[in-house]
């Protein structure tokens, strides 16, 4: 009796921690039946004792992937006795009532009692704990691969320099393997001029007196034995017990530090080409801050600081303060926003308080990106340009002017030439008129003139005979003018049609000298001919020995006794020419222009009385122009003429 109170006491007992377990404590017989279901299990698995008890607790909280496994292991283990996952802790997955999937770690173990065999798990809900760890895992790997794939080099040293920890970046920058740690540590590495600052920049990091916003830049030899530049800065946690070190932040800096270099010397190269230029240059950053100014600029606008010292300037305060130097402050200013608002070249003309006269240019730097790295301004002084463009302009204006003036000037002539047209042509008209009316009764006393000096009529006393030698003479004379007036009207009016024949030119030339001949030797002149023979061409030989007689005999009249008149043929080019030059008065040189005019005579032969009608050379003229040639004279007043009459050779 008292044996069956202990064993019913053992088993209450046994029951009592079973149910204050924290973890769910389960009991399955062979068949895989629930027979104790603690208050835990309730918690974790959402089922009550009453409901899971008598349960297939595969059915309950084993996932319907694992069900076969399940029964498979349990029959291995009721028929051999091996059980490989007995008295082991497992990490498994389970189903709750509401469906969802937990993970939970168990223990199981088997008994025997009573004959029978039974399986006891002991579960415990570490889903909150897996997700924690997972997310600290996940945390870790994003870390891991931030911190490796950094471009910053991210190193860990102790207080003494020695390696903890450097990322990856730290082997691919600097060609050292992974785990690397020479004896000295750190400061081994370091270039032997900089290891003085490296050492003092630890210190004052550990004792708080730099902080992570104070960078230092430091040399490191590579593994190849090449300097390379870091910016680095240090972060003080030997305290954190995760870090125990202190954490420097090492960015390469080489190539920039390279390109800076290389931008001075740039920078210097632009400033001696900006300072040989007339040209005032102001070079703006991405901040608006002065990068590049020449001495013409600070001389334009009478800076009291040098272009070395305007440097760094704010270029938006120095427009405030500039300002008033312009005609316009408000305007200059404004036009400064809108040329760097509009993102594109701007030309304009600004006007200075003194006059002067700016043309300013504006070209924004753009990065391959399209931003804004900067802004360049350049001002040429235009003022004499504009005083030259508006002097001209005004000269323009007078010009217009003045052709509006003459234009109204050539109207008015237009209009007095086309009077003095009508008039020259009414003169042709009354001359023709007058010529053709004088000759009948001219002829009419030639022929009486020739009756009364025939001794048939009667004989004439000396005095009546002179009177009749007059009488003929000028009648003679009247006639030839008439005939030369009546000819010219012809010529000029194209009413006469040359009869063009081969003409010896040379030949004509002599039948005229010997026709003269006598007339020339009357004055005391010699005439001759100039050369032998001479070119043939076609002509009107009538018309052409009229010129050649009218230029022989003028010369003959103007030229003094004693003198020469000499007559030439000879080929120029493709053309003939017939030349008479004589030794006689000459013409005056501001006449020549007028001497083929009708009834035009020199000056100076009418001061010597020479008689004339000036229709001679005024016929030589038409008669040329007919043959499609030329006559022109070159002649010295005192010294002599030479007329030269050129005709085509076909």
């Amino acid at each position: 009796m008292i044996e069956s109170d202990i064993a019913d006491f053992d088993l209450a007992r046994s029951r009592a921690r079973i149910r204050a377990a924290l973890d769910g404590v389960i009991t399955i017989d062979a068949e895989g039946i629930v027979v104790e279901w603690n208050p835990a299990a309730e918690r974790i698995f959402g089922y009550s004792a009453d409901e899971a008890v008598g349960r297939i607790m595969a059915d309950l909280i084993v996932p319907p992937a694992m069900h076969a496994g399940h029964r498979d292991g349990m029959a291995r283990y009721l028929a051999s006795g091996e059980g490989r996952v007995l008295d082991q802790r497992l990490e498994m997955p389970a189903i709750t009532a509401d469906g969802r999937e937990i993970t939970i770690e168990l223990t199981i173990t088997s008994f025997t009692a009573g004959g029978e065999q039974w399986f006891t798990g002991w579960a415990r809900d570490i889903t909150d704990l897996k997700r924690t760890e997972h997310a600290l895992a996940v945390s870790e790997q994003r870390f891991q691969a931030v911190v490796e794939h950094s471009s910053d080099v991210i190193t860990i040293i102790d207080r003494d320099g020695n390696w903890l920890y450097t990322s990856q970046a730290g082997t691919r920058l600097t060609g050292y393997p992974k785990g690397f740690d020479p004896e000295g540590g750190i400061f081994s590495l370091l270039h032997p001029e900089d290891t003085g600052l490296a050492l003092q920049t630890l210190q004052e990091v550990m004792a708080g007196t730099r902080g992570p916003d104070e960078p230092v830049e430091l040399r490191i030899i590579d593994a190849d034995g090449k300097t390379l530049r870091f910016e680095t800065v240090g972060v003080n946690m030997l305290d954190n017990p995760a870090v125990e070190g202190v954490v420097l932040h090492a960015r390469d800096v080489t190539e920039r530090h390279a390109a800076e270099a290389e931008l001075g010397l740039r920078t210097q190269q632009l400033a001696g080409v900006l300072g040989s230029i007339q040209l005032g240059v102001l070079v703006e950053d991405r901040r608006r801050h002065v990068a590049v100014v020449n001495d013409a600029f600070t001389k334009m606008f009478s800076t009291p600081v040098t272009a070395g010292e305007l440097v760094g300037a704010d270029c938006a305060a120095m427009a405030e303060q500039v300002k008033d130097f312009f005609l316009d402050p408000a305007r200059f200013v404004e036009g400064i926003d809108r040329c760097i608002a509009g993102r594109a070249p701007v030309s304009e003309e600004v006007t200075l308080a003194d006059g002067r006269v700016l043309e300013r240019d504006y070209l924004p730097v753009l990065s391959e990106a399209g931003d804004i790295d900067g802004h360049i301004w350049m001002y040429r002084d235009v003022t004499d340009r504009k005083r030259a463009e508006e002097e001209r302009e005004h000269m323009l204006e007078a010009e217009r002017l003045a052709r509006r003036s003459i234009e109204a000037s050539q109207a008015v002539l237009e209009v007095q030439n086309r009077s003095l047209r009508e008039l020259d042509r009414l003169k042709d008209e009354v001359v023709a008129t007058v010529s053709h009316e004088l000759r009948t009764p001219l002829s009419s006393i030639v022929s009486f003139g020739e009756l009364l000096d025939d001794v048939q009529v009667g004989p004439l006393n000396d005095e009546q005979q002179e009177f009749v030698t007059t009488i003929r003479r000028n009648a003679d004379r009247l006639i030839r003018v008439v005939n030369d007036l009546l000819l010219l009207a012809r010529l000029e009016s194209d009413t006469i049609a040359l009869a063009y024949e081969p003409v010896d030119l040379a030949d004509m030339a002599r039948s005229v000298v010997a026709a003269y001949q006598p007339m020339a030797e009357e004055k005391g002149i010699a005439l001759a001919i100039a050369g032998g023979s001479g070119p043939s061409g076609l002509a009107d030989r009538e018309r052409l020995e009229q010129v050649v007689s009218n230029l022989v005999t003028n010369a003959i009249k103007f030229t003094p006794p004693g003198g020469q008149v000499a007559v030439g043929v000879r080929e120029i080019g493709s053309s003939h020419c017939i030349e008479v030059t004589d030794t006689g008065i000459g013409i005056p040189a501001d006449e020549q222009e007028e001497l083929f005019q009708r009834f035009f005579r020199a000056s100076n032969a009418r001061e010597a009385t020479i008689p004339g009608t000036g229709l001679g050379l005024a016929v030589c003229h038409a008669i040329v122009r007919l043959h499609a040639g030329q006559i022109d004279v070159h002649s010295t007043e005192g010294e002599g003429s030479t007329f030269r009459v050129i005709i085509p050779a076909h």
